[in-house]
C-alpha cells in the first residue's frame, strides 16, 4: 500500500474501532509515522513500514491499551520503547499523561527524543536505561501504569512491579503466545491478573493486565 494512504487508513480504522480521535491526535499519529519512515532508513525501527501494517499492528494495538489506563492525568513508564509503540500513540491520545520511555540504545533513544520534540509532546521524556533486575525498575520511581511490548524483561518487571506501582497501578504487557505463558506463570502475590485478551489485529498477540491486589494497594497507601 502506498505510504500516502496512511492517513486515510488511520482515520478509517480508528473510527471503526470506536476511538473517536480528534483531528489534532490524528495529526500527531501521522507525524510519528512520517518520522518513523525517515529514521527507519538508518535505524531499524520496524520491519515493515507499509501503512496497513503500521496502522493495524502498531497504532491500533497501542491504542487498545487506552481503556486500561485508569489515570489519564497520571504517569506511564514504557519499557524498551524502541520505535515508540505503544508510548507515543498513548501520549498523543492522552496529552495530560506523563510519559517516560525507557530505551537503552543510543540511536533509538535519539529517535524517541526527536519524535517528542518535533511533535511538541510535553511532559514526555526518554531515559537511557534498561531493566534487567527487579531493582532496576524500583529505582525508576512510582508509576500509575507500566507498559512493555516484548518478552526479554518479563521476570524482572514482574518481580519489580510491586515496588514500582502506585496504588491501583497496572502493568500492561503486549506479548505473543510464549510471552503470554511466561507472564501468566510468573504472576504471584501481591500481584494479580486483571485480564488477558487477544489483540484486535491478531489472535497470536495478547494484551495482559496485571495489578496490585487490593490489600497490597491499601498497604501502599498507608
Amino acid at each position: 500500500m502506498p505510504q500516502d494512504q496512511f492517513r486515510p487508513l488511520l482515520e478509517t480504522e480508528t473510527r471503526k474501532a470506536g476511538l473517536g480521535l480528534a483531528r489534532s491526535t490524528l495529526d500527531l499519529l501521522e507525524g510519528h509515522y512520517r518520522l518513523l519512515l525517515k529514521w527507519n532508513r538508518a535505524v531499524r525501527l520496524v520491519g515493515n513500514t507499509d501503512p496497513e501494517v503500521v496502522v493495524r499492528r502498531h497504532v491500533l494495538e497501542s491504542l487498545a491499551l487506552l481503556p486500561l489506563i485508569l489515570e489519564p492525568r497520571g504517569s506511564l513508564l514504557d519499557i524498551g520503547s524502541g520505535n515508540g509503540f505503544p508510548a507515543i500513540p498513548l501520549k498523543c491520545a492522552l496529552p495530560n499523561l506523563r510519559v517516560a520511555m525507557l530505551e537503552p540504545t543510543q540511536r533509538k533513544s535519539l529517535f524517541l527524543s526527536t519524535v517528542a520534540r518535533e511533535l511538541g509532546l510535553e511532559d514526555c521524556e526518554v531515559m537511557r536505561a534498561r531493566v534487567d533486575r527487579p531493582q532496576d525498575l524500583a529505582r525508576l520511581g512510582k508509576w500509575d501504569c507500566i507498559t512493555m511490548r516484548g518478552v526479554a524483561a518479563i521476570p524482572a518487571v514482574l518481580a519489580g512491579a510491586p515496588a514500582a506501582l502506585r496504588p491501583k497501578g497496572r502493568v500492561l504487557f503486549m506479548v505473543g503466545e510464549a510471552g503470554r505463558g511466561e507472564v501468566l506463570r510468573r504472576i504471584v502475590a501481591p500481584l494479580e491478573l486483571i485480564g488477558c485478551h487477544p489483540m484486535p489485529s491478531t489472535d497470536s498477540s495478547y494484551l495482559i493486565a496485571v495489578g496490585l491486589m487490593a490489600e497490597a494497594s491499601n498497604d501502599t497507601i498507608h
